[in-house]
């Protein structure tokens, strides 16, 4: 009979290392939420580091088979809502330069007395002004629902990772007590990894409603504003949301493109290249897979605001296994009205090891007349409670430096500049 305690064909102790990423998660929502209270820290940015952690354990609780198909939906549901959150700032932001713009516009016209102008033709310039900053005051309704709405996903992602955390915790709970059972408690912990898997699937349903629902009030918002403004004088309403469905289709196709790839692949990997032996079958029944080096795939095909195109793309590699090395290369070609635009490449590695995983990288940007600046990057993860740190320094074509360190931890994430000492 095989000890579950030691599952895996690496013969790797399991027991300890769960129960301490066990330990480590049991405070991750109290942490999470006494980071509220942090000057500049991010909350939500808890939710990459406690997902990465969940995924982690979930994987290595593997010798129960619903584990895995778990940490699959882990995998799939990990994402960044700290950036959720900067880009619903900058919607509030131009919400507010909006409002003001309509304000300030509003003001200057009710400022010019009527003795300086009191001719016939007057009311209608005021009528057009009023026109006008409707228009003004249904985009800043649009942006504000936008930005409720993105701050909206974030949290729904932090709170899904707050659950994450406490399924991984519970799986771990159920490794130690097949362990100490020496299997015998084998069949009963496998049904109730599977009742945490179905409660599972149906959570991560619900996030992706919140993900739709937050989709309907990007593309619904957008259609109902340039009706909004097509009936108060802006002919060119309709055509802007034409050409912005067209551009924007190359950047949708690439990404479902990207899901759709990576969905399998994480399915491929959901055991983090693992394999672990059945306990009570004498080693003849086996959970997991040694996984696929393939992890990920990135597809870009985005268009910025002032026309340029952004092509490229990137894949991440890992030797399978617990301590299996890691790579990532990407690039990107940037094309503009006047042709190239820029490019940049990047190789970025991992060297996972017992407690602490150690990763670097190097980043290289060029302008449109090939002028590069270079990113160097440093930093180390600890992969069962999902905090990591890094540190940056950027060098400008003219020399100059910058410096600038981050964090994620389950009490959220900051990225902070700063000057080092040296």
């Amino acid at each position: 009979m095989t000890t579950p305690g030691t599952g895996g064909t690496s013969g790797v102790p399991r027991g300890k290392a769960l129960a301490g990423g066990g330990a480590a998660a049991g405070g991750a929502g109290a942490a999470a939420a006494a980071g509220a209270f942090i000057p500049g820290n991010s909350v939500t940015g808890a939710a990459e580091g406690l997902m990465n952690g969940a995924f982690t354990m979930a994987a290595s609780a593997g010798v129960l088979p619903p584990a895995l198909m778990i940490a699959f939906q882990f995998k799939l549901a990990t994402a960044k809502p700290q950036n959720l959150e900067k880009a619903a700032g900058y919607w509030e932001s131009a919400a507010k330069d909006l409002e003001n713009g309509s304000r300030q516009l509003k003001e200057m016209v009710d400022g010019i007395p009527q003795t300086a102008w009191n001719m016939d033709d007057r009311a209608e310039y005021e009528r057009t002004v009023d026109e006008y900053c409707l228009q003004l005051d249904y985009l800043h309704n649009y942006c504000m629902a936008v930005h409720y709405a993105l701050i909206a996903l974030a949290w729904a992602l932090f709170a899904y990772a707050i659950f994450a955390i406490g399924v991984a915790a519970f799986l771990v709970a159920l490794i130690v007590a097949v362990g100490a059972s020496l299997g015998t408690m084998y069949t009963a912990c496998v049904s109730l990894a599977q009742t945490a898997l179905s409660i599972t699937y149906v959570v991560t349903g619900i996030l992706g409603m919140a993900g739709h629902a937050c989709a309907a009030v990007l593309a619904g918002g957008t259609v109902v504003t340039a009706k909004y403004q097509a009936d108060h004088g802006n002919g060119e309403a309709w055509n802007a949301l034409k050409k912005a469905a067209v551009t924007g289709s190359a950047g949708a196709a690439a990404n479902l493109l990207q899901s759709a790839a990576n969905t399998g692949l994480a399915y491929l990997n959901r055991s983090n290249g693992d394999v672990f032996k059945i306990p009570n079958t004498d080693g003849k029944k086996t959970s997991g897979t040694r996984g696929f080096p393939l992890q990920e795939i990135d597809l870009d095909a985005d268009r910025k605001y002032d026309t340029t195109w952004n092509i490229g793309g990137g894949a991440k590699v890992k030797i399978p296994g617990q301590y299996g090395p890691e790579a990532e290369v990407s690039g990107h070609r940037q094309y503009g009205p006047e042709g190239y635009a820029g490019s940049d490449f990047e190789l970025k590695g991992k060297q996972p090891g017992p407690g602490i995983d150690l990763t670097g990288g190097v980043k290289r940007e060029w302008d449109e007349n090939g002028n590069a600046k270079t990113t160097y990057g440093v930093g180390a993860e600890q992969p069962h409670s999902g905090a990591k740190a890094g540190y940056e320094k950027t060098v400008e074509p003219d020399g100059k430096t910058q410096d600038k360190a981050s964090w994620v931890t389950p009490w959220g994430s900051q990225d902070k500049n700063f000057e080092p000492p040296w």
